[in-house]
């Protein structure tokens, strides 16, 4: 039977333990900007492509800010290990501004912007890693 000096302490290291895990800290990485005044012909034009190192075992946030400057369009974002893609904000008619990113392998990683409906846009994407 525990003594009820080693339940309360028992109970702090539990409730410290639990608090700094949901704390998480988040470290800003990036953010990109994207802003599309006029939509062209040329498919390539109205997106936005960058390639990013991402680190296996390591969590990222996502976060979309759309409508900047009263623009109507919102991001979407794709990021494509080789021509695989491993993470979309939208699917099945679903939009998120915020997403998660577990990463499974080291590498270099294409993050494609574009705006939803083939709109104009005016939107900022903020990277962060989890700690």
């Amino acid at each position: 039977m525990l003594s009820i000096k080693r339940w309360l302490l028992l109970l702090t290291i539990l409730y410290g333990s639990l608090f700094f895990a949901a704390a998480q800290k988040e470290i800003f990485l990036r953010q990109i900007e994207f802003k599309l005044e006029r939509i062209s012909d040329i498919d390539y034009e109205n997106e936005y492509f960058m390639t990013m190192k991402f680190s296996k075992g390591e969590s990222y946030l996502f976060k979309i800010i759309n409508h900047i400057d009263n623009y109507a369009g919102k991001a979407v974002l794709e990021l494509l290990e080789a021509d695989k893609l491993v993470l979309t904000n939208f699917l099945n008619d679903k939009y998120y501004d915020n997403l998660n990113f577990v990463c499974n392998k080291t590498g270099f990683y294409d993050i494609l912007i574009r705006f939803k409906d083939n709109k104009v846009g005016n939107s900022a994407i903020n990277i962060k890693l989890l700690q």
